[in-house]
């Protein structure tokens, strides 16, 4: 039987996975690799029907593109003008190209473009996050500063970007952007370490507020992955559940969860969370349904929330959940909030922020690294929540639109960020306010998710 894993996802990045035993041979044959993808994909693609006839296919081309080219047009969204599949094929995580992902300066950032008075054009960023324990971290670069430069000069940000990704030690150069003089003020150098291997640890930001008369959990969580060292560990999911028995010793009965850049990760994941947050009376029952094509069938099923121990010690057993959204929300994300709402109700999972992707498939991991030097992700079944719906195609409208790329980036968890201001007033029962408007920047942002790709996404093992 072929072994693989369920997933739901918005596309996958490095999984972490073993080497390969020393004794294995690696078939590198690109008509055997590519015999083993056709084979694959029309036993499980969800669009299998679509495939083009064996005849018309190159099985010389390499992998990657022999596998682009079966890909359905209903496979993906389009984004900037072109599609950009969810399907995903990645070389094994023991060659170069994939361990060279985990060297990173570890921050992620928005892109866009300055123009001078002079008309020059040049590329510019804004850091988003930054992780712990990074030289980024260690360097001092925040949230919220612009990077206009690399090595004192302005304007040698290439177009992709990679000497903001990793690289030898490097000086930036930063400013802040003032609003009312629509000019970058306050210009410096900032040295940063050669970059290195860094946990993209999904847990950004967690604190307890008191307000009103209410305790309120936030938890910035930024994607849905079980351990550090790939889908198969469960130090995160560990984490996760000591983090969530303190939020319930504390006695949250408001939680803010913090979205807006997760694009996704495993779905078990995406459960666990969705039983801590849940009511205590939902623990059990359907929190989504897996659909596949008509040639897999048998694989349907249905997905509860957990009961577990560790479940019951942190389930918050909460009636309301706030959500901070933003357009690279998607996949597990998404789950999470059409998983939970038939469960709180409708109007009881409330978003706060921006439209999100719209990704209502997922994804099976056919892992060949150790045979072929090839991990395999294609969408192959369709994902409902317990009523059987998946009304979010386009993504998930929020109840309070908030762009916060229209107002000074404030740090995560504080009044300064428009998203969790919108949702602490709201608790609190102030007068929503709808974050004020300043004045727009004079330039489009476009998030690149600089460290992780897109995202993670997976589910439990399943053998066939």
């Amino acid at each position: 039987m072929k072994k693989g894993y369920v997933v739901f996802l918005w596309s996958l990045l490095w999984v972490g996975l073993s080497a390969c035993d020393k004794e294995e041979v690696r078939i590198t044959d690109t008509n055997q690799v590519n015999n083993w993808i056709e084979e694959t994909m029309r036993a499980n693609y969800l669009w299998y029907d679509e495939l083009p006839d064996k005849s018309q296919l190159n099985f010389s081309a390499d992998p990657e593109t022999f596998f682009n080219s079966l890909l359905s047009d209903k496979d993906g969204k389009e984004i900037n003008g072109s599609l950009h599949h969810f399907s995903t094929i990645e070389k094994s995580a023991t060659t170069k190209a994939i361990l060279d992902e985990q060297n990173s300066y570890g921050f992620d950032f928005a892109v866009t473009k300055l123009q001078t008075k002079e008309q020059q054009t040049f590329n510019i960023a804004l850091v988003i996050y930054v992780l712990p324990n990074s030289p980024a971290a260690e360097a001092g670069l925040r949230r919220g500063d612009w990077i206009l430069g690399v090595n004192g000069e302005l304007g040698s940000i290439s177009e992709d970007y990679n000497s903001l990704r990793s690289g030898e030690k490097a000086t930036l150069y930063i400013a802040d952007y003032d609003r009312e003089k629509k000019s970058f003020v306050n210009a410096r150098n900032l040295t940063i370490a050669a970059s290195r291997a860094v946990e993209d640890t999904p847990f950004l930001k967690d604190s307890v507020y008191q307000v009103g008369g209410k305790t309120v959990g936030y938890l910035m969580y930024n994607h849905f992955a079980s351990d550090p060292e790939g889908y198969k560990g469960s130090a995160y999911n560990e984490q996760m559940a000591a983090l969530f028995a303190r939020f319930k010793q504390q006695g949250v009965n408001e939680f803010i969860l913090d979205l807006r850049y997760n694009g996704g990760g495993l779905l078990t994941c995406a459960q666990l969370l969705a039983s801590f947050l849940a009511p205590s009376s939902a623990l059990g029952q359907v929190f989504c349904k897996e659909v596949y094509n008509d040639l897999n069938q048998s694989k349907n099923q249905s997905v509860k929330l957990l009961r577990t121990t560790e479940v019951l010690a942190g389930n918050l057993n909460l009636q309301r959940l706030y959500v901070l959204t933003g357009t690279s929300t998607a996949s597990s994300s998404e789950l999470v909030i059409n998983g939970l709402r038939p469960l709180m109700g409708q109007e009881q999972v409330r978003l706060i922020g921006r439209t999100t992707l719209g990704k209502t498939v997922g994804m099976t991991i056919y892992d060949q690294s150790s045979k072929y030097g090839w991990i395999m992700q294609p969408i192959t079944f369709y994902v409902f929540n317990g009523e059987g719906k998946a009304d979010y195609a386009d993504g998930f409208t929020p109840d309070v639109e908030v762009n916060e790329y229209e107002q000074t980036l404030g740090q995560f968890g504080t009044t300064d960020d428009p998203l969790f201001a919108q949702a602490m007033a709201e608790i609190s029962g102030t007068a929503p306010l709808k974050a004020a408007q300043a004045d727009p920047l004079p330039f489009q942002l476009q998030e690149v998710n600089a460290r992780r790709g897109n995202g993670v996404i997976t589910t439990e093992q399943h053998s066939y």
